[in-house]
């Protein structure tokens, strides 16, 4: 593995992507960007990126957040441009952010899901007004919302820790935050129960600039959800009849990924199953897209010509075409700890390495795959 190391403050950007960028060391001072095409790793000390956390991205456009506040702005990561976000409730969890398109795009959209407390002050009484005027439930003072495992892992060992999050759920309060960078001067608002009847989400993504999410019921439902910046409400429409046909196992864990691939004509969903009691490594995954026109999931035999990419245990993941490149056809790539695992399709074989050797094994670091078109 080969390094290059400088202290300046663009980022590489002249390989092939993706790119892992891991940030890293006291209060995520540094970053390293690892292009796994050239197993080379680039030593970095960008200002904009110091005490950061990567929410999402759309191109080489970064939505920031302070690890130290609900802080969050848009980065261009090549021309340094800055879009400041409107403010977020200061006391509420950002549990997860999408960004539809680049700024300049007219179809731009950002949307974080966020989680406050009922007797909150910051949270917005018109919301549950709004709830449920729509609802039509004079009386409905309860989101229930489960965030125990937003994958909606039916994982049975689990079930009485599971139990005793329940417990706490009716003092939670689940909502999307969404405006358009540049453009709003506030966000809109609206509670997670108004949308979809019940607040338990799974995972979600941007597919051709839209916003899909997995509804978590007795079945994991694509749907897809419709923002209108101008009326600041939000649509679900359910894309499918049904969940996609899962391998489940006893003594097993599951985390889901929604994943557009990199030539934007494919949405896949991947299922990554873990093995053993200490829930620890990851062993098989099953890979299906969806079919728009019949409205299922189709599962997959082959990738082809093509490698996946994903964050473990993050939700994060894309896509990338093998064809001409050093990368491994029929591989999933995924991050666990601080090293990179690839897993063969046909062997069924992980190999590992390690991206950077500066990353420590006690302290926090975070990594995410960026395409940079």
């Amino acid at each position: 593995m080969e390094l290059e190391e400088n202290n300046n403050a663009q980022p590489p950007y002249s390989a092939q992507h993706p790119w892992l960028l891991i940030c890293h060391g006291d209060v995520m001072q540094k970053q390293t960007f690892f292009s796994v095409s050239e197993n080379r790793y680039y030593m970095k000390s960008i200002p904009e990126l110091k005490e950061k956390t990567l929410s999402a991205y759309a191109d080489e456009w970064l939505v920031l957040q302070s690890i130290s506040s609900n802080d969050c702005y848009l980065w261009n990561l090549i021309s340094n441009e800055k879009i400041q976000l409107p403010p977020l409730p200061a006391k509420c969890d950002i549990l997860n952010c999408l960004l539809s398109a680049p700024p300049h795009d007219p179809e731009c959209q950002v949307i974080f899901q966020i989680e406050t407390t009922l007797d909150d002050d910051d949270t917005n009484e018109d919301e549950h007004e709004n709830s449920d005027h729509e609802d039509g439930d004079e009386g409905s003072d309860e989101h229930e919302n489960d965030n125990s495992d937003e994958d909606g892992d039916a994982d049975s060992i689990n079930e009485d820790e599971n139990n005793e999050d329940d417990e706490d759920d009716d003092e939670n309060f689940l909502a999307f935050y969404f405006c358009k960078p540049g453009y709003n001067e506030e966000f809109h608002k609206q509670d997670v129960q108004s949308i979809i009847g019940y607040s338990r989400l799974g995972v979600w993504t941007v597919f051709k600039k839209k916003i899909y999410i997995l509804i978590i019921g007795m079945q994991k439902i694509l749907t897809c959800l419709d923002l209108d910046n101008d009326s600041g409400r939000i649509t679900a429409t359910p894309m499918a009849d049904g969940s996609p046909d899962l391998s489940k196992s006893y003594y097993a864990f599951y985390k889901d990924y929604l994943i557009q691939s990199s030539s934007n004509d494919m949405l896949l969903y991947i299922h990554l199953i873990g093995n053993g009691r200490e829930f620890e490594m990851p062993y098989h995954f099953q890979v299906f897209q969806f079919d728009f026109i019949r409205g299922r999931w189709i599962k997959a035999e082959s990738i082809g010509e093509i490698a996946i990419f994903i964050s473990f245990p993050l939700k994060t993941g894309t896509t990338c075409s093998t064809k001409d490149t050093n990368l491994n056809k029929e591989c999933i790539y995924f991050t666990y700890g601080r090293y990179l695992y690839i897993y063969n399709w046909i062997t069924h074989m992980i190999s590992l390495s390690l991206p950077c050797p500066h990353v420590s094994k006690t302290k926090d670091h975070h990594m995410h795959w960026l395409t940079l078109n």
